[in-house]
């Protein structure tokens, strides 16, 4: 079962989930946002890769419903699953963090079409970034206005020198969970490389102040995954 550690913060709880490498994520259950996304970089320095930014919060069908309520926490060996339901509308989604620095977002709905989950990362953590679709032969560019990008190609992660494998703590095949590559970002400034998996068939990436986001939006049942790696 992954480290977990959860906080009271005004009327809500925060919970840590921390892999065997000293990394963390921090969960908010007002608005089941992610509100801090600490990853140890290649000169071993503490780098704060997500803002906490209450825009965040998973979104259900357009609307902020969900953004302001506590949603019920529950620990599993899986992750942290946090749910709520509001107007007959209910959702579900489990965070995890895996010894290899993989963060997956499992989410289910009931009574709703669409959710959007949309972690902001922090431009002063990941300076001179830019970012490329999943897509074969797909160019470099830099975060601007809002882009939606198709995600088809079937996911290929490649093992490393240092990665684990099949974590106990984190399972994620990603073949069987129908997991695609969705985009490239890498912080020339940081030497930090983020890969974004996704089984939905879009993906949505921008630039907003103070950082950008790169996330999943469609459908009622899905899965993104953010593998964090250093690069030298």
């Amino acid at each position: 079962m992954p480290n977990f550690k959860k906080e009271p913060q005004g009327d809500s709880t925060v919970w840590t989930l921390r892999n065997n490498k000293g990394n963390e994520l921090k969960v908010d259950e007002r608005g089941a946002r992610i509100t801090s996304m600490r990853f140890c970089d290649k000169d071993y320095t503490n780098r704060f890769l997500v803002k906490d930014d209450a825009a965040s919060a998973v979104c259900v069908d357009g609307s902020a419903d969900f953004a302001d309520i506590i949603w019920s926490a529950e620990q599993l060996i899986e992750g942290l699953k946090l749910s709520a339901e509001v107007n007959g509308k209910s959702v579900s989604v489990i965070y995890s963090l895996s010894n290899d620095n993989e963060i997956s977002i499992k989410f289910e709905a009931t009574g709703a079409d669409n959710v959007a989950i949309c972690p902001i990362f922090s431009a002063d953590a990941l300076p001179e970034t830019k970012f490329r679709s999943g897509q074969k032969g797909a160019a470099w560019e830099a975060f601007a206005d809002e882009k939606t990008y198709p995600v088809t190609e079937p996911a290929e992660v490649e093992m490393e020198l240092g990665m684990f494998g099949y974590d106990l703590g984190c399972p994620i095949d990603y073949l069987d969970a129908g997991l695609k590559n969705g985009a490239f970002v890498f912080s020339e400034g940081a030497s930090i490389e983020l890969i974004v998996y996704s089984t939905q068939d879009e993906l949505h990436a921008k630039a907003v102040d103070g950082g950008f986001t790169v996330g999943t939006c469609g459908g009622a049942k899905g899965q993104v995954v953010y593998m964090i790696k250093n690069r030298r």
